[in-house]
């Protein structure tokens, strides 16, 4: 065999390399791209306890969560949700969501009409109803809140709309 034949064979079978590496790839990212639509990101890392410094990123903290309880844009609820997990809501809830000394999250698409209680309350979207967050409460951008808030630490980004109240919680001191 010349050395063109070994060359040609030679191409034939990165070629194939090739092709089978990218089918790899391209369901590798269609299972990814499924995952992260289905959740929101993880603040649970971004805690930190009264007193201590919080040496993250926000960027960092904004990792994507595969634990807690997840509500999608398409579920209601009418009732309380009481869980010992973080929870991420997306939809829409009327009722109380009780998460002690867990997170609670609210998506940019959430229309919340209860009282949260939680150890870090996240709102980015439509909360009409009381909070009380042991340990930080932090309202995005998008965030309308529309009750009395009360807690330990209180963060409020540019864009948050708020009609009601904020107050320390007897405990502490409101930073």
């Amino acid at each position: 065999m010349g050395i063109e034949t070994w060359l040609i064979l030679f191409g034939v079978a990165v070629m194939s390399i090739i092709v089978v590496d990218g089918r790899r790839n391209k369901q590798k990212k269609r299972a990814a791209t499924v995952d992260d639509v289905m959740t929101l990101p993880d603040l649970s890392n971004a805690i930190t306890r009264p007193g201590e410094l919080s040496l993250r990123d926000e960027s960092e903290s904004l990792e994507v969560s595969r634990e807690g309880s997840h509500l999608g844009v398409a579920t209601q609820i009418s009732g309380n949700i009481i869980a010992n997990e973080s929870v991420s809501i997306k939809g829409r809830v009327v009722g109380a969501v009780i998460a002690k000394h867990q997170l609670i999250q609210l998506s940019a698409s959430s229309e919340v009409s209860a009282d949260l209680e939680g150890g870090h309350v996240c709102i980015d979207g439509h909360l009409d109803g009381d909070v009380h967050a042991s340990d930080r409460l932090t309202l995005m951008p998008s965030a309308n809140v529309r009750g009395a808030m009360s807690t330990n630490r209180f963060e409020c980004h540019s864009g948050a709309t708020i009609t009601g109240t904020v107050a320390a919680q007897s405990t502490g001191r409101l930073t």
